[in-house]
């Protein structure tokens, strides 16, 4: 699939980089108690709540709860895996990485449903690289054998 190669390969590193900040200080306060993250880092979330009208962090029902557990234990850890895959180039990362491209998207689907029943779309579209990106790791995961295929430049001697 070369529509999503190498300038994807660099895009989907940042994403797993970023990713990791974000969710250790920001998506985790919907699990992890206040009195453990810096008031800022409160006072941050607090106003994306309230100027993208987030009523899922802002209410945290329990199945978004739940989703947000996955992200924290399951895909934090992923995170740092697929970061070195990526840097290093290891094709071992394909499956896990479909593994994990269509386990997001499916997540997204509940939140997508309860964002577009109320017609937030300023939230959607905050949430959009969410569902986008992870189908179209899982679409080039799926549709390619090797992720990092080996380099057509001659070697030097």
């Amino acid at each position: 699939m070369a529509l999503l190669g190498a300038w994807f390969d660099t895009m989907m590193l940042f994403y797993f980089i970023l990713h990791i900040p974000t969710t250790v200080l920001v998506d985790s306060q919907s699990v992890i108690p206040q009195e453990y993250f810096p008031p800022f880092l409160i006072e941050m979330l607090q106003w994306h709540i309230k100027t993208n009208g987030d009523f899922l962090v802002d209410t945290n029902p329990p199945w978004f709860v739940a989703l947000v557990c996955g992200e924290v234990f399951l895909q934090l850890p992923f995170f740092f895996v697929a970061t070195y895959a990526y840097i290093a180039k290891k094709n071992w990362i394909r499956i896990p990485a479909l593994i994990y491209g269509v386990h997001t998207a499916t997540t997204m689907i509940p939140i997508f449903g309860e964002i577009l029943t109320v017609g937030n779309y300023q939230l959607a579209g905050i949430y959009a690289p969410y569902l986008v990106v992870p189908l179209l790791l899982a679409t080039k995961m799926a549709t390619t054998k090797t992720p990092f295929p080996p380099s057509s430049k001659p070697k030097r001697l």
